[in-house]
C-alpha cells in the first residue's frame, strides 16, 4: 500500500499503482486537508462565482454541482486503459493531499476506493489548460453517482459503490488541474527509464558482437566533454564489455557515438522525470488556500511544465530509437560486419533471417519521428478567449507513451539480433564470401554473457528461419521488465 501525502509521490510509485498496487491517504495529509477545507467552508460558492463570471447569469437554480460535472463530460476517443485510469486517480488524490485545495480527506478516500473499479474515461478532449477537464469530469461523474461506467474484473458496467456528495469547491477540485498529463507522464518516465537502461545493454551486446573499438569508451575522453549522461553510459558499457580487444579502425557513429546519444537521452530523461515528479506533488488546482495569504486565484492548473517535458521526452526517446535501429541495420549486413552471415542466419539463399526484424525497427523508428512533433507549440484558444493559451499537455503525454512503447520494441529487436550475432562468435564461425569457416570459439566478459543468457532464456538461437512475431514479443517483454501495459 502506497501512502499519498501530497509531497513524495514518484513515477515508479505511479507505475506500481497503475499495475495494481493499492494507495491510501497519509495521516499528515488529512490534517492539512481539514484545515484548508474549513477555510473554504465559510467562503462564497466558487462555482457560483465562476458561473457568473463566465456566462453572466444570475443565481443558478437546480443542482449546480451535477450540472457542472456533467457539463464537462465532453471526452471522445478510445477509453484509457484501466491501469492509466488508476494512475489518474492516484495522482489526482495526491494533488488534493497537498492541503491547499479546500477539500475534505473524505474526497480522497472516496477517490482511492475507485482504484479497484476504475471508471471508463475517454482518452481525448483535453487541451491541458484549466486542467484536464474532460477526462477528470468523466472520473468525477462516476464518483458522484451521475452515471458512467467502470471496469470491474475486465467487464464494463455501472458502478455499484456509494456516491460521494462534493461541496462546490470539491466539484471544481475534482477536475481542475493537469493531472491526466502528469499521470501519463509518470508512466512514460517509468517505462522510459527501463527502456534506456536496456538500450545501453543492447548497445553493449552489439559492440561485443561487432568487435567495437573500446577507445570510444575512454573515461578521459568523456570526462573531457563533461556531460554527465554520456559518462554514465560509457561507464556502464565498460562494465559490461570488460577489457578491450585489439584496436581497429574507428567504428560507425551509431557505435562510436553511442554514449553521446544515449547519454544525452538519459540527461533529458532525468530533467523530464524531475519535472513530472514536481508536478505530481504540486498543488495544480485553483483557487488555492494558504494559511498566511488566504485564498489565491492563479494559474497552477496550466499544463505547460508537463507538456514541455513530454515533448522533450519524445524527442529524446526518438534519438534512442534511431541510433538503435542503425545498429540493428549494421548487424544484418554482411558487408558491414565483415564476417557474420547476411541477415545473421546461415543459408540465406533459402532463409531471409532477421531481415524483416530490421524492417519492423525501421517502421517503428519512422513512426517515432512523426510522433515527435511538439504538441506544446500549438495553442488554440477556448472559452471565448478567456482561456486564450493552452498547453496540449495530455496530447504530449499520450504521444510520449506511444513513442516509449515503440522504442521498447526497437531495443528488443537490437537485443535479439545482437544475441544471434554473438552466437556465431561463441561458435567460432566466420563467413567469408558467404561460406562458413569454423575456428576457435570466442570468449566474452561476464556482463555480456549474462545479457546473452537472458535473451536466450526468452528466444533460442535460430539455425533457420522461424516465425518472427513470437520472438519479438518475448524479447519486448524483457525490455519492458515483464509489464507489457497498464
Amino acid at each position: 500500500m502506497i501512502e499519498l501525502d501530497g509531497r513524495s509521490l514518484g513515477s515508479a510509485e505511479v507505475a506500481r499503482i497503475a499495475a495494481g498496487e493499492g494507495a491510501a491517504l497519509a495521516q499528515g495529509a488529512r490534517t492539512r486537508m481539514e484545515a484548508s477545507a474549513s477555510a473554504f467552508a465559510s467562503l462564497p460558492s466558487v462555482l457560483v462565482q465562476k458561473r457568473k463570471y463566465l456566462v453572466g447569469e444570475g443565481e443558478p437554480g437546480g443542482d449546480l454541482v451535477r450540472a457542472f460535472v456533467l457539463g464537462h463530460c465532453a471526452g471522445v476517443g478510445e477509453p484509457l486503459p484501466p491501469g492509466q485510469v488508476r494512475a489518474l486517480i492516484a495522482c489526482r488524490a495526491n494533488v488534493l493531499a497537498s492541503g491547499h485545495s479546500g477539500v475534505r480527506p473524505a474526497l480522497v478516500d472516496a477517490l482511492l476506493a475507485l482504484l479497484d473499479t476504475p471508471p471508463v474515461v475517454p482518452s481525448q478532449g483535453s487541451v491541458g489548460a484549466a486542467g484536464d477537464l474532460a477526462p477528470l469530469a468523466h472520473l468525477a461523474r462516476v464518483l458522484c453517482g451521475y452515471g458512467g461506467e467502470v471496469n470491474a474484473n475486465g467487464t464494463r458496467g455501472p458502478w455499484a459503490g456509494v456516491p460521494f456528495a462534493p461541496t462546490h469547491k470539491e466539484a471544481l477540485s475534482l477536475i481542475n488541474g493537469a493531472t491526466l498529463s502528469a499521470a501519463l507522464g509518470a508512466l512514460a518516465c517509468a517505462r522510459a527509464r527501463h527502456v534506456v537502461e536496456r538500450a545501453v545493454e543492447a548497445c553493449a551486446l552489439t559492440m561485443a558482437a561487432l568487435h567495437a573499438d573500446p577507445r570510444a569508451l575512454s573515461p578521459a575522453l568523456h570526462a573531457a566533454r563533461g556531460h554527465a549522461g554520456p559518462q554514465r553510459v560509457a561507464t556502464r558499457l565498460r562494465e559490461l564489455l570488460g577489457p578491450g580487444r585489439p584496436l581497429r579502425p574507428p567504428d560507425a557513429f551509431s557505435i562510436r557515438a553511442a554514449p553521446a546519444v544515449l547519454g544525452a537521452a538519459l540527461d533529458a530523461l532525468d530533467w523530464v522525470e524531475s519535472t513530472v515528479v514536481t508536478e505530481l506533488n504540486g498543488a495544480c488546482d485553483n483557487p488555492l488556500w494558504f494559511a498566511d495569504e488566504g485564498v489565491v486565484e492563479g494559474g497552477n492548473f496550466h499544463g505547460a511544465p508537463v507538456a514541455l517535458a513530454m515533448d522533450t521526452l519524445r524527442v529524446a526517446m526518438t534519438q534512442v530509437a534511431t541510433v538503435s535501429e542503425r545498429r540493428t541495420f549494421r548487424l544484418t549486413g554482411a558487408s558491414l560486419t565483415g564476417d557474420l552471415p547476411s541477415f545473421l542466419v546461415e543459408g540465406t539463399g533459402l532463409n531471409s533471417g532477421f531481415m524483416l526484424a530490421q524492417y519492423t525497427a525501421a517502421s517503428l523508428a519512422s513512426e517515432c519521428k512523426g510522433l515527435s512533433h511538439p504538441a506544446s507549440v500549438d495553442s488554440i484558444p477556448t472559452v471565448q478567449h478567456h482561456e486564450d493559451h493552452v498547453s496540449m499537455g495530455p496530447i504530449a503525454a499520450r504521444l510520449a507513451l506511444r513513442v516509449v512503447e515503440n522504442v521498447a520494441d526497437i531495443v528488443a529487436i537490437e537485443l535479439l539480433l545482437a544475441a544471434q550475432a554473438l552466437d556465431w562468435r561463441l561458435r567460432g564461425a566466420r563467413f567469408v564470401d558467404g561460406a562458413r569457416v569454423d575456428g576457435e570459439p570466442e570468449a566474452f566478459a561476464a556482463g555480456i554473457m549474462a545479457l546473452h543468457a537472458e535473451v536466450r532464456g526468452a528466444v533460442a538461437f535460430w539455425p533457420d528461419d522461424q516465425l518472427m512475431h513470437p520472438a519479438l514479443v518475448a524479447v519486448g517483454r524483457l525490455v519492458r521488465g515483464g509489464v507489457v501495459g497498464w
